[in-house]
């Protein structure tokens, strides 16, 4: 089985970002031997700059970070794949379907930065919740 998962979101640009940092941060610190990446349905051209902003207050950098389009023949490749509800599950191969996972916390864009604090620190709860499981 592969030890990678997969946080998949609509632009690449925000939720999947924060949660691919918090978990490879938690994971490199708790040494589980387990990574992850992330991916957009539809990516954007870059990180959201405010989501870049309330990262970098908690010492987590996506000032470096680029955002990709998920290919959906690559998902066997993922352990689990958690989907900010952007995926489809019906489009994908029947092998994936007990990989995947949604987590329905609201999209960063257009909102203020307390409010994307406050989806910060929620996405920060759940992948440290999920982490613990590897």
């Amino acid at each position: 089985m592969p030890k990678k998962i997969l946080f998949v979101c609509a632009e690449n640009a925000g939720r999947s970002q924060m949660a691919k940092e918090f978990f490879n941060s938690y994971a490199k610190e708790k040494e589980l031997g387990w990574s992850a990446e992330s991916a957009g349905t539809m990516p954007a051209k870059k990180i959201n700059p405010d989501v870049e902003k309330v990262m970098a207050e908690i010492g987590l950098e996506l000032s470096d970070a680029k955002t990709k389009i998920f290919k959906k023949e690559n998902a066997g490749n993922y352990a689990k794949i958690i989907s900010f509800g952007c995926i489809v599950k019906s489009t994908l191969p029947n092998n994936v379907q007990g990989k995947i996972e949604e987590w329905h916390i609201d999209d960063p864009h257009g909102k203020n930065l307390d409010e994307i604090r406050k989806i910060r620190d929620e996405i920060k709860c759940r992948v440290i919740e999920l982490a613990k499981n590897f």
